[in-house]
């Protein structure tokens, strides 16, 4: 395996023809870095100062990609994971094992695999419950993204009932969350968050149907998509994707349902990755507008 550093922490890397991914070595499970190959430049953020302190010691969110649970808490979501980490080889991809969790008995598991042809990344998240509890619980997968760009958010359009009677959108506003953001833009078929320095901070979930969300960074487009189940409770009033803004960082945030995971059982959350450049854009993805309409 070839090895680098990331703010003092060492990482394992992964590199095809398409782009450079970095995990924590020895801490997480994390990813922190994904530089396509035609910028050499991180999409992720980098946040090593970022820190919240709690009763369990000082949670560092570092930057890049983290695995966490919902619905949020203090006590439960801001486990430090600072050690305990091993990396396993696994058929083009790595496996990063976190510790467990002494206060919750759970274990996180993220196993990234790499296409040799495409840029395209499949990363496997699994929450296992090695305690004797059951606990309530949705897997949560979270992408901080570097600040500047633009998040796109697609909507709901079209009646889901026959006669169009019915309402097709929910949102979920957290209490810092400002509609008259000037960060936020509501449109038809997309909603956009635009990245900026801005110190106050934003939040927006909502179910989304169609399973992705994306980030556009200058000529560079980052897809995440999972999988949707209508049939299911999702936790924050019915969300499977959630935006976060602030300073230091844009969030993309997939949720998988709500399930109550019994000891030794466990519960897996799929996330695929892509990467574009502009031109590169499947039309259908952006309902045949290219990224400069959308943005325009």
């Amino acid at each position: 395996m070839k090895f680098g550093d990331f703010h003092g922490h060492k990482t394992v890397v992964l590199e095809n023809e398409f782009f450079r991914l970095e995990c924590l070595a020895e801490a997480g499970p994390r990813i922190v870095r994904l530089i396509p190959a035609w910028t050499g430049e991180n999409l992720f953020a980098e946040v090593p100062d970022a820190v919240t302190n709690t009763s369990s010691g000082e949670y560092r969110y570092l930057g890049g990609h983290r695995f966490w649970y919902a619905p949020e808490s203090l006590s439960r979501t801001y486990i430090p994971d600072t050690h305990g980490l091993s990396v396993r080889p696994v058929s083009k991809g790595l496996r990063l094992v976190g510790s467990r969790e002494l206060t919750s008995g759970l274990q996180k598991t993220i196993t990234i695999q790499i296409s040799s042809s495409k840029p395209f990344i499949i990363v496997r998240h699994k929450l296992e419950n090695q305690g004797r509890s059951s606990i309530r619980l949705a897997p949560w997968a979270i992408t901080m993204m570097r600040t500047q760009g633009v998040a796109i958010l697609p909507q709901q359009y079209g009646n889901v009932d026959s006669d169009g009677l019915m309402p097709n959108r929910k949102f979920a506003l957290w209490p810092y969350t400002r509609w008259d953001d000037p960060r936020l833009r509501l449109g038809d078929e997309f909603i956009l968050i635009q990245s900026d320095l801005t110190k106050h901070a934003m939040k927006l979930g909502y179910f989304n149907p169609h399973g992705w969300l994306g980030y556009a960074y200058d000529d560079v487009v980052f897809l995440k998509r999972y999988g949707v189940r209508s049939d299911e409770e999702y936790p924050d009033y019915g969300c499977n994707s959630e935006v976060y803004a602030n300073f230091r960082a844009v969030e993309l945030e997939s949720l998988g349902p709500l399930v109550e995971l019994a000891p030794r059982q466990n519960v897996i959350h799929t996330e695929t990755w892509e990467v574009y450049k502009d031109a590169e854009i499947p039309k259908e993805i952006l309902g045949g507008k290219s990224l400069k309409e959308l943005l325009s």
